[in-house]
């Protein structure tokens, strides 16, 4: 094992527990923490007789049956979180120089008032103060008095965390051109990196920790040390994408972070403990300070992130300007994979191969095989046909200036090492993006080269491009040596960025987004069968609008809502508890199907069970 990796499992052992980025272990969602804070105020302006803990449990119910689809927390406790966020201003006793627990006494800050403000009181609405979000989290400072710890275990930690994240991302993006860590790197790596100066340590550390990846079990040892909250705040970041394996910057916030990062280095602030409370507290940003050098912000992107001739900073057409790579997007059915590449990648067919996967594809099918053909004359040839991959080989080889795409949709459902064969061993990319190791083929070479004899790299101007459905992941399983090769991208469910989430269902009063949250929620929250299970969720797109708003009478008494969602729930999502979502009165699909397509309006949903269809349908 390396001497630094040694010396670092050394470093840990030595450590105690949660001797790292820390954060009390209560509830994060800021909408949960807003609801609190909302309560609190309401406690100290009406003064009442009952303790603030049973004056949150009794309101906090009042506030569910007002507000179902709200998350809420009863735990008075949670409000320290709100003072990590600044929301509430906790009281300072000068005389052992701490902050104190006493709820009652704290003060509301402007930070709140100004969410309020911005939502009228619905703190799930978060859309609507997202930038208040951001604005906090990237505040946060470990260790500041808040943390009860930071005279002690804490003592040596001074940097704020999503500024140093921020730049271990960057600078593994720049070197190594992907802007991610796994979630191990982030845990005993990154979290216990106590100064932003020390980045270039944290930095090699999570090199030498790739070189070797069997050492991470070491590492393992260690991990109830290091189980924080933190990252549940981070999460709540719109520059983050954050997975159970990954943490990884969203590609069109690169250039946002990269400028952060450049301009917080260019200036250095320190501040003591009052001053830091005061400034968390406030509506200033971290780069709103004053003499806080702001035109650094507007400086030009390509200077900040290019560091050489290859890297280019990224925007809504970043990747043609980019180096080849093998790019994974999983998801939910119906998550909006395909769209995904259409709109960030290439929708120029000239430009790229899309193929999909399935048990009988062969590799003979990818990258070509001899076939008899018929010359002019009538004599029968055998000649090579080349096969998607091959085609679009040739096509980036003859043009250099351009970049081109193999789309793999569906990777997993067939079985993709076997299809790939020997194509494998090209998958294992240098930085310039070209292939580290060449093959040879004589078939591949004469179709590409115009020599049988010419090695087979993957040039810089081709990228591969594979869709997943998570829900399918197991159809045929990706090795872990064949998923290595490729880098993982979460295409994230949000139902509120579909363009027909308002569209009502049939003749119902019920839109496809309100549907598509309820039943997702129901599959999240059901937790009685592996079936359940993140996923099984409706992707946003795993309908369209059209047939949505399909005439049921105009083909043949059958609603393809029913044939795609009801059908899938039954079939699939809640195959093994469908009562869990399906009325018990109906005990076949046929009888489903038959009253949904039969009903009118609302009747439709009898079909779910009482609680499903109270959830969907309001009164």
């Amino acid at each position: 094992m390396n001497e630094l990796l040694q010396r670092k499992l050394a470093e840990l052992d030595a450590l105690n527990k949660l001797e790292c980025w820390y954060l009390v272990k209560q509830p994060t969602e800021f909408s949960t923490i807003c609801y609190l804070v909302f309560l609190l105020k309401r406690y100290k302006e009406e003064k009442p007789e009952s303790s603030l803990e049973q004056f949150i449990a009794d309101e906090t119910g009042t506030l569910k049956s007002i507000k179902p689809n709200a998350k809420f927390s009863t735990n008075y406790r949670a409000l320290r979180v709100a003072a990590f966020f600044g929301l509430i201003k906790l009281e300072f006793i000068a005389a052992n120089n701490s902050y104190r627990n006493s709820y009652e006494n704290a003060e509301i800050t402007e930070v709140f008032e100004e969410i309020n403000d911005r939502c009228s009181g619905s703190f799930e609405e978060t859309n609507l103060y997202s930038d208040i979000i951001q604005r906090q989290i990237e505040k946060m400072f470990v260790s500041s008095k808040i943390d009860e710890q930071s005279e002690d275990i804490r003592s040596e930690f001074r940097l704020y965390p999503a500024m140093l994240l921020y730049k271990v991302l960057i600078e593994l993006g720049l070197s190594q051109g992907e802007y991610r860590i796994s979630l191990n790197e982030y845990r005993y790596l990154v979290v216990t990196t106590e100064k932003f100066e020390q980045y270039l340590d944290t930095l090699v550390l999570i090199k030498l920790l790739r070189e070797d990846e069997s050492i991470i079990t070491e590492f393992n040892k260690f991990g109830d040390k290091f189980d924080n909250r933190l990252i549940q705040a981070l999460k709540q970041l719109p520059t983050l994408s954050i997975d159970s394996q990954y943490i990884t910057l969203i590609p069109e916030k690169i250039n946002e972070v990269a400028l952060k990062v450049f301009a917080f280095e260019q200036n250095p602030q320190i501040f003591n403990t009052v001053e830091y409370i005061d400034f968390l507290c406030s509506k200033v940003g971290l780069f709103e300070l004053p003499n806080f050098k702001r035109e650094l912000l507007s400086t030009d992107a390509t200077k900040v992130v290019t560091r050489q001739d290859s890297y280019k900073p990224l925007n809504n057409d970043y990747v043609d300007n980019r180096k080849g790579d093998n790019i994974l997007l999983y998801g939910v059915p119906g998550a909006g994979k395909s769209h995904f590449i259409s709109k960030y990648y290439c929708d120029d067919y000239e430009k790229f191969e899309r193929i999909v996967f399935h048990p009988d594809y062969m590799n003979t099918d990818f990258i070509g095989q001899i076939l008899p053909s018929i010359d002019e004359n009538g004599v029968i040839a055998y000649k090579f046909t080349a096969g998607a991959f091959t085609r679009i080989l040739r096509k980036a080889h003859l043009d250099p200036s351009n970049h081109y795409y193999l789309i793999i949709e569906e990777i997993n459902r067939g079985n993709a090492p076997a299809i790939f064969g020997e194509i494998f061993q090209l998958l294992d990319r240098n930085q310039a993006g070209v292939s580290e190791y060449a093959i040879s083929n004589n078939y591949i070479s004469k179709e590409v080269y115009g020599s049988d004899d010419q090695p087979i790299r993957i040039p810089s101007n081709l990228t591969l491009l594979a869709t997943m459905n998570t829900a399918d992941q197991n159809v045929f399983t990706l090795d872990t040596a064949f998923q290595r090769r490729w880098q993982m991208r979460m295409i994230e469910n949000d139902i509120n960025k579909c363009v027909f989430k308002d569209t009502h269902i049939l003749d119902t009063t019920v839109s496809w987004g309100h549907f598509n949250t309820v039943i997702n929620d129901q599959i999240l929250s059901n937790s009685r069968s592996v079936t359940s299970s993140e996923d099984k969720r409706l992707g946003s797109y795993f309908i369209n609008e059209e047939l949505l708003l399909q005439d049921i009478k105009l083909n043949d008494n059958k609603s393809m809502f029913a044939e795609k969602v009801l059908k899938y729930l039954w079939d699939d999502a809640f195959k093994l508890n469908r009562y869990d979502l399906f009325n018990e009165n109906y005990m076949s699909l046929d009888s489903i199907m038959r009253h949904f397509n039969e009903s009118v309006g609302d009747e439709r949903f009898d079909v779910l069970n009482l609680d499903a269809k109270e959830l969907l349908v309001k009164a």
